[in-house]
């Protein structure tokens, strides 16, 4: 993910000073790596609909990638990542995977926002690993809950 992000984020960087433009060559290369990432993880992980998820996170990288975008593109670009990572990677056998892993999506989201504002090369550097670390969190923590419910044994202590 960071090969396709860091180039996208770069696109938009503008040195101290000087007028405003975007690297529509960086941006070229960040929209032709992306698509390797939904691959990756759907077919590693493998995912048995892998295929029509990729499709589909490329589909919302792009809608949710230019709709949050006009806020910050850096953020637009994390927030279509998490989106499409969230999709494309396999599911484990938990209860509400999908539902958990949407919540680190907004988590995410948020954290990269306040970062942005806060300190902005570490919400820029945030948003090319913390995605798909807070989906990875997000599954653990199904996996987690679907123990603890299924063991009542455990629910007293």
């Amino acid at each position: 993910m960071m090969f396709s992000y860091l180039p996208y984020a770069a696109a938009f960087a503008v040195p101290e000073g000087e007028p405003a433009r975007i690297d529509a060559g960086l941006v070229g290369i960040a929209l032709a790596v992306a698509p390797f990432v939904f691959v990756a993880l759907g077919f590693i992980s493998r995912n048995t609909i892998a295929a029509r998820r990729v499709l589909q996170s490329m589909g919302l990288l792009l809608v949710i990638g230019l709709g949050v975008g006009l806020l910050s593109p850096a953020l637009g670009a994390v927030a279509g990542f998490a989106v499409g990572g969230a999709l494309s990677l396999n599911p484990p056998d938990a209860p509400d995977v999908f539902r958990i892993r949407l919540l680190g999506v907004v988590v995410t989201v948020l954290y990269v926002f306040m970062l942005l504002v806060v300190a902005t090369p570490a919400g820029v550097f945030a948003g090319a690993i913390v995605p798909l670390i807070l989906i990875g969190f997000a599954d653990e923590y199904s996996c987690w809950r679907a123990t603890r419910t299924s063991n009542p044994a455990d629910a007293g202590s």
